[in-house]
């Protein structure tokens, strides 16, 4: 059986309440779910899930590329073949660790105004991000320059729906190490936003990150990626210890491939997904129990013409759902990283109706965080114009989940019986100048003018509207948060990183 939960959730339908409720549930950041979670699997089938997990983890196990993770794992009770680096765990010590890790947990950002309370029943956005950005009139990429670079971090610093950093929004820009982009980027975003940023942890890069935020007094999450199918890599296994020991939060990251690296069946990979997931669970807690970590979930069809990932895919969007139904249960933060990526070339409809409808599926069904802003296609490109486009997606859909209050305010009978009807009208209403910009949400970007408007104005639509609020936040004098002798530490370390990675490449 799952641990029992450590809290029931009662779930009104509706909240009954007060215009300053309102005014707490829709505050930043991030959004308080007030809907029931979308559930598709009945609890006997949440149980066959759960003994699912529990049988691969003990009966096939997981191979852990680590000898100090081997030799940690025995020394717990673990069934381990050194040999084949292959680790089964018991159903005892599992659940065990499930009820260490902590349901919620509080991370600091360098302005308290944007920390973040995760798990619960909060949604919280990031972004996505590509390997080089593109020519917004052919749409074709190339590789940022360091200038783009902090425009982009400084774009996504001014998006109101845009909760915490990213590990990157570009995969480094010109004139770097490829190395070194991870530990460059980590120095721009502390440098130019004041949101709470995750940080990937690839070729020890963990190690400099580490200083850096230490340097500074910032925290950030460490997010490290299992190998599908059932593999975690001796670096990632690294990071997680180094993070654990610096008391820093971590995410885990899945992403199995239905059919590929995982079945071709949701509920399938959603047991690979749980099982690698688990494994570090374990590791983690024993390490450190009740230290912050959530399990981010990023599975997607693999497109059988191809033999690429299926970005986009609705098939990604039920998986997300049954993960995060499972993890719910388990009561562990959970993160989906999918619906941040698409099947798109360009910023359009489809890119639209992929990353809406995949990122109010996760939403609806319980994630705490996910990708939403900024990827144009797939994992290769992106841009600071989409990840604006994207905040009035978010915006939308962090107002559907937020609910709606019951009150005598709101259902307004007094009010409705002294307007009474034709000739009676609400425009002129205290009630309505009161309520209306909190029922209703504007996106910033959208055209929202009458046809004849529309016409007068110039025929703009929405790319245009987005391109102009993206000029506008450039042309405000770029802020910095470090202070000189706070950049002078961080430059420090970096030298230190460039001379490590080129003694590594000779």
């Amino acid at each position: 059986m799952i641990p029992p939960p450590r809290a029931r959730l009662i779930w009104p339908g509706v909240l009954r309440g007060s215009n300053q409720e309102r005014e707490t549930l829709m505050s930043r950041r991030g959004f308080k779910r007030n809907l029931k979670p979308l559930e598709i699997l009945t609890e006997d089938q949440i149980q066959d899930m759960h003994r699912a997990v529990l049988n691969v983890l003990w009966d096939t196990g997981v191979r852990i590329e680590n000898d100090w993770a081997l030799k940690f794992l025995k020394e717990h009770g673990c069934r381990v073949d050194k040999d084949n680096m292959r680790v089964r765990f018991p159903a005892e010590l599992v659940d065990e660790c499930i009820r260490r890790a902590p349901g919620s947990y509080d991370v600091k950002a360098p302005d308290p105004a944007n920390d973040l309370l995760v798990g619960g029943e909060t949604l919280y956005y990031s972004h996505s991000s590509g390997m080089q950005t593109i020519d917004l009139d052919s749409f074709e990429p190339r590789q940022p320059t360091r200038a783009e670079y902090i425009d982009c971090v400084r774009v996504l610093d001014a998006l109101p729906y845009l909760d915490h950093l990213g590990c990157y929004p570009y995969f480094g820009y010109e004139g770097i190490l490829s190395t070194m982009a991870i530990p460059e980027g980590v120095a721009l975003h502390m440098k130019y936003s004041t949101k709470h940023q995750a940080g990937c942890c690839s070729n020890d890069c963990e190690i400099f990150t580490i200083q850096m935020a230490q340097a500074v007094g910032h925290e950030f999450t460490g997010t490290i990626g299992s190998s599908p199918p059932l593999t975690w890599g001796s670096e990632a296994v690294t990071a997680a210890k180094r993070l654990v020991e610096a008391g820093l939060p971590l995410s885990t990251v899945d992403g199995c491939m239905m059919g590929g690296t995982g079945p071709a069946t949701i509920p399938g990979s959603v047991v690979v997904s749980s099982v690698e997931q688990m494994a570090m669970v374990v590791i983690v807690q024993l390490l450190q129990p009740g230290h912050r970590m959530m399990v981010g979930h990023f599975s997607l069809p693999l497109n059988m013409n191809t033999g690429s990932p299926a970005f986009g895919q609705i098939g990604a969007s039920l998986n997300n759902l049954i993960f995060n139904q499972l993890w719910r249960h388990y009561q562990i933060p959970i993160g989906n990283g999918s619906p941040g990526y698409v099947s798109a070339k360009m910023i359009d409809y489809q890119a639209g109706y992929e990353k809406g409808i995949a990122g109010l599926a996760s939403a609806l069904s319980g994630v705490n965080s996910m990708l939403l802003h900024f990827g144009v296609s797939s994992e290769l490109t992106a841009h600071p114009v989409q990840a604006v486009l994207d905040d009035d997606i978010a915006g939308m859909i962090g107002r559907f989940v937020a609910g709606e209050i019951i009150s005598e305010e709101t259902i307004a009978t007094e009010l409705i019986k002294d307007v009474g009807p034709i000739p009676g009208h609400y425009l002129g209403k205290a009630h309505t100048r009161q309520w209306w910009q909190k029922e209703q949400f504007v996106p910033q970007s959208a055209d929202r003018l009458t046809y004849p408007e529309w016409l007068q104005k110039g025929k703009k639509q929405a790319l245009d509207y987005a391109r102009e609020r993206v000029e506008a936040i450039l042309a405000e004098p770029a802020e910095t948060y470090l202070s000189p002798d706070q950049e002078a530490d961080v430059e420090k370390i970096l030298q230190e990183a460039g001379t490590y990675y080129r003694k590594r490449e000779e």
